[in-house]
């Protein structure tokens, strides 16, 4: 009898491969083994190195152009997934809005299994999630486990092979201003996860945790700031930190600080590098009005990946007012500099400066402009700190008259993840070069267009390839729109890339010559990961508008493209399929009440509207046709026969619209606003 049955379940995993209780068997000495290989994409960043790099060279500078679409499926994420995809033993493991994920086989598409933590029960209670939740970048894989966070705090481990659920821990509180949108990172047989909230002022410190694969148990927390009870203060990193701060924002606001985006773990030092951010209190004078570096904010943080205790920082903007966070990806590289090989980590902040530091010190080894930057000339390579210029300053201008500061709010470097490639030594940027405005009251438009800076024409959107050795910029590609993919650098002299218009892009990575490029008929901000299978190369990439920046700024992406499917797609060389890049048209409008206001009213309706609708709804009410957030313009009679009940009631908080503490009239105002866009697709109609 149970020699049959071990047939049978031989019979079965011969069938049926991915039945394999291994699938997902991520482990450190496996990742050190055989990322070199190639055949595996087992973090975010690739490999440990974080690096997004694919040393595999099948496909190269040589012969790229005969690429072509392997396969292409639809992926069921209503509002896109931003990040990077993890392969493991040929399944493709993908994360998206609302925290749903797939696991998809990287042969053919086919979906495996899905698994919904069910983020819409949590709207019930905390509509104000619906956002954040929306921005989620993914997944972790290790241990046979799939891990995932979601904007309300929990980190849930999965079982890889089969999607069902293991366990749930809760790992912050939304009600202290904490949420979370980025995947989970591995190594060294833990999870870890960050937060977000530094804009909050619930009195929020942002703090980085350890947790245990198998039960989701902390093991370790790093407070990224410190409290303002000095008892709580309780390491040597904390009390050094407490000495940094004056004033009270510490106790009022908190401190902020999050790490809300791509850690990378080494196994060779152990340790964590994670970025961080600043704080709700944005402009440093009032913020910390006796002096002071306010650590950690804005910094590059090294821990004890085992304990969590700190072994080096370096502050990227030792007096940030501009929110310029260095949360972005880090990069474990080995540079020669100055003739001495060192071993470094890389980091290219939102504040539009390319940082490379010693690994095990923090030391400053290089530091150069990858964008426009008007806040400092430069970086002092003997302090370490930026030498700052009056030119951005905003809280000293005069009455009325308007700042820009470069780069924005935003930043010139923001989630989507910038590569390294080994072999030539370059980094690979992908860069936002727009301005913030704003006065000394800080009114502000958090970005603002330019195709144009005296006379000359200016590309709001590049990718920069620089060199971390002299911080010189090798070569750069101007791209029309801002906010486009992240990057990923091959073994064959190539860097992918996906753009706002759809473009899927190989560009050589030595020169930045254009190789190949294909039209996906979907905005792309996600990035592209590499692996083989069967000894066939494939380039993988998540297609369709997604993040955050969709919903405040979806007008900056070509209008076709944004409105285009969610979907993975994989590319092979001399591969078929047929691509799809129908977009589907906007339908006629539905039947509306008439517009019944005056040109003040609407223009009183349209600040209003800015001020309280458009990070959801998008700028000019375009939000993404299709998705989960209605494009108001094609609101019929009956929602704005209930608007006010909707806006000020909200009467539709378990869909994820939150109700606006604003008077009636103001709600009205938004509504004729809405009503006059709906006017203008009739006018053209």
């Amino acid at each position: 009898m149970n020699d049959t049955i071990a047939r049978w379940a031989g019979l079965l995993l011969i069938l049926f491969p991915l039945l394999s209780t291994s699938q997902g068997d991520v482990t450190n000495a496996r990742v050190l083994a055989e990322s070199n290989g190639g055949e595996h994409w087992f973090t975010k960043g690739g490999s440990f190195r974080g690096d997004h790099y694919s040393p595999l060279d099948q496909v190269n500078a040589g012969n790229v152009r005969e690429l072509g679409l392997a396969w292409s499926t639809e992926l069921p994420i209503p509002d896109g997934t931003p990040t990077t995809p993890i392969v493991v033993d040929g399944v493709i493991y993908i994360g998206g809005a609302y925290s749903k994920v797939v696991a998809m086989d990287a042969s053919d598409g086919r979906i495996i299994w899905t698994y919904d933590p069910d983020m819409k029960s949590v709207f019930a209670v905390n509509p104000r999630l619906s956002w954040i939740s929306r921005a989620n970048r993914g997944v972790a894989v290790w241990d046979r486990r799939v891990f995932v966070a979601t904007a309300d705090c929990r980190l849930i481990g999965i079982d890889a092979r089969t999607g069902e659920h293991q366990w749930t821990q809760q790992v912050c509180d939304n009600d202290q201003g904490y949420s979370i949108s980025d995947s989970p990172y591995v190594g060294g047989g833990k999870v870890f996860i960050g937060n977000a909230g530094s804009e909050s002022e619930e009195n929020n410190r942002g703090y980085v945790t350890a947790h245990d694969p198998a039960t989701g148990t902390e093991i370790w927390r790093f407070y990224i700031v410190p409290s303002h009870i000095e008892e709580e203060n309780d390491t040597p990193a904390l009390k050094m930190a407490a000495k940094t701060w004056t004033g009270n924002t510490l106790e009022t606001v908190g401190g902020g600080g999050n790490a809300w985006n791509e850690m990378t773990y080494d196994a060779e030092s152990n340790q964590l590098f994670f970025g961080t951010s600043g704080s709700a209190r944005y402009d440093y004078p009032s913020r910390s009005p006796e002096g002071g570096d306010n650590l950690f904010l804005s910094s590059i943080v090294a821990v004890n990946a085992d304990t969590g205790e700190y072994n080096w920082h370096y502050q990227t903007v030792t007096e940030d007012s501009w929110d310029y966070n260095a949360t972005m990806n880090i990069v474990v590289a080995d540079v020669r500099i100055e003739g001495e090989d060192r071993e470094t980590v890389l980091i290219a902040p939102k504040n539009g400066f390319h940082y490379a530091l010693d690994r095990h010190t923090g030391e400053l080894l290089t530091a150069g402009k990858y964008a426009k930057v008007n806040w400092a000339t430069g970086i002092n390579m003997e302090t370490g700190r930026p030498d700052y210029d009056p030119a951005a300053e905003y809280w000293n201008a005069e009455d009325g008259e308007k700042i820009y500061f470069w780069p924005n709010f935003w930043g010139a470097h923001s989630w989507n993840p910038m590569a390294f490639h080994p072999g030539l030594g370059l980094t690979y940027i992908p860069v936002i070069d727009l301005p913030s405005e704003i006065d000394n009251q800080g009114n502000s438009e958090d970005v603002v267009m330019i195709t144009e800076i005296d006379g000359q024409p200016h590309a709001p959107g590049k990718l920069v390839a620089i060199d971390p050795a002299s911080q010189g910029i090798r070569w750069s590609v101007d791209h029309p729109l801002p906010y486009n993919g992240g990057i990923m650098a091959t073994g064959g002299n190539l860097v992918f890339q996906g753009n706002s218009e759809g473009e899927f892009v190989a560009y050589a990575a030595d020169t930045g010559t254009k190789l190949w490029s294909v039209q996906t008929g979907s905005a792309i901000n996600a990035s592209p990961a590499s692996h083989a299978l069967d000894g066939t190369q494939y380039i993988v990439i998540p297609i369709g508008l997604a993040g955050g920046l969709q919903y405040r700024y979806p007008e900056m992406h070509a209008t076709e493209r944004k409105q285009g499917p969610i979907r993975m797609m994989a590319f092979a060389l001399g591969a078929d399929a047929t691509l799809v890049t129908d977009v589907a048209d906007y339908p006629p409008l539905p039947e509306q009440p008439d517009l019944d206001a005056t040109a003040e009213e609407i223009a009183i309706g349209e600040e209003l509207y800015s001020a309280a609708c458009r990070s959801c709804h998008g700028g000019e009410a375009t939000a993404r046709f299709g998705g989960s957030v209605p494009d108001l313009r094609y609101a019929n009679a009956k929602t704005h026969a209930t608007w006010h009940a909707i806006v000020v009631g909200g009467s539709r908080a378990a869909n994820g619209m939150p109700s606006i503490e604003i008077p009636v009239e103001e709600s009205e105002a938004i509504r004729n606003y809405v009503l006059s866009k709906s006017e203008e697709i009739r006018a053209a109609q």
